[in-house]
Parts: structure tokens; C-alpha cells; sequence
């Protein structure tokens, strides 16, 4: 790798690296949660999404240290962490408490996926292979963790509903998880995209 293209990589590896250590910080909160482990489907997808992140800071930081990069400034990680502190904050004051902390760990996932779309795009165009791959590697397992996310949802709504009290038919919960991916099918069809 070009001497010029090296710090440009470091960046958005740093950023990735970065915006990786917050998204884990309210998950290890979530898993921590008496809620949470009440409810073993989105405890399970939790901690999946907890240990991938965990293996994706791991590998960042590797491919950093490779690119004899370096990981965010002091402040760009005080703020991270400081918002991972918030985030996990307000969960702790929601009355949905899982349902909502599992939208926000899906909202930080696709904000992730972007990062990742980025980063590899950016290393396919100044020719780092391997920081492409591992990019590529890193936004399918995010795909993946997003759309686990997306089929636990319903369930855990309809949990939380019956907790409160509300009189539910718990057996919908399978009919929204399927027009979920129903209308993710539709909307890849719109657009052109592989279903």
C-alpha cells in the first residue's frame, strides 16, 4: 500500500474500530439486564451481536496495527464512549426497555453497515485487498445480525405488551416476522437488488 493512500485507510479504519467499541458498550448493558435474560430470543441475539462485535473490534484493531495505523483520538473515543453511556442510560428508563434497546442496536448496526459499505469501498479504490475483504467480511456478518434482530422483534413486542397487560395474541408474532421479510423481499425487488 501506497505511503499517501496509509492514512486515509487508518482513518476509516480507526472510525470503524471506533464506532465498533460503542455499539458494544450498551450491548454488554443489555446482556446485563434482568429483562433481557428474560426473554431468551433476544438475550441469544444479543449476545450474538455482542461477541461479533467484540470479534470485529479484535480484527479491526489487528488490521490497524497491520497498516501501522492507530485507533481514534482521545476525544473521537471519550465521545463514543460517552454516547455509549447514554445510550445505555435510556434504556434503563424505558418502560419497552428490550424491544427499544434491540431497535437501537439494530439503528447502530445499520449505521455500521455503512461504515463498512465505506470502508470497503475505499479500500478497493486504493487497492488494499485485504482491508476490502475484511470490510466485506465484517458488513455481511452485520447483515446478518440486523435481520436476527428483525426476526426476534415481534416476539419480544408482544412480550412486553403482555407484560404491561394489554390482552395480545401472541401466535401474530409470526405473521409480522414474515411480512417483515416479506416487505424487505419487496423492497429488494424494487430496487433492483438480489432478493
Amino acid at each position: 500500500m501506497a505511503s499517501t493512500t496509509a492514512p486515509t485507510i487508518n482513518t476509516y479504519i480507526s472510525d470503524m474500530l471506533s464506532l465498533e467499541q460503542h455499539i458494544a458498550t450498551p450491548l454488554q448493558e443489555q446482556i446485563d439486564d434482568s429483562d433481557v435474560q428474560a426473554l431468551p430470543n433476544a438475550l441469544r441475539v444479543v449476545r450474538e451481536t455482542l461477541d461479533t462485535v467484540n470479534g470485529h473490534i479484535e480484527s479491526l484493531q489487528a488490521r490497524l496495527d497491520a497498516v501501522g495505523g492507530h485507533s481514534g483520538s482521545p476525544i473521537k473515543n471519550a465521545v463514543a464512549t460517552a454516547t455509549g453511556v447514554a445510550a445505555s442510560a435510556l434504556n434503563k428508563m424505558r418502560k419497552t426497555e428490550v424491544s427499544k434497546g434491540l431497535r437501537d442496536d439494530y439503528t447502530a448496526l445499520s449505521l455500521a453497515s455503512a461504515g463498512y459499505t465505506m470502508l470497503h469501498t475505499t479500500a478497493l479504490g486504493l487497492n488494499d485487498a485485504q482491508t476490502a475483504d475484511l470490510a466485506r467480511e465484517h458488513l455481511a456478518d452485520v447483515g446478518t445480525l440486523i435481520m436476527r434482530i428483525n426476526s426476534v422483534l415481534p416476539s419480544v413486542v408482544l412480550a412486553e405488551l403482555q407484560q404491561e397487560g394489554a390482552n395480545v395474541m401472541p401466535a401474530v408474532a409470526e405473521t409480522a416476522e414474515r411480512d417483515a421479510e416479506s416487505a424487505w423481499q419487496e423492497a429488494g425487488a424494487r430496487s433492483g437488488a438480489p432478493a
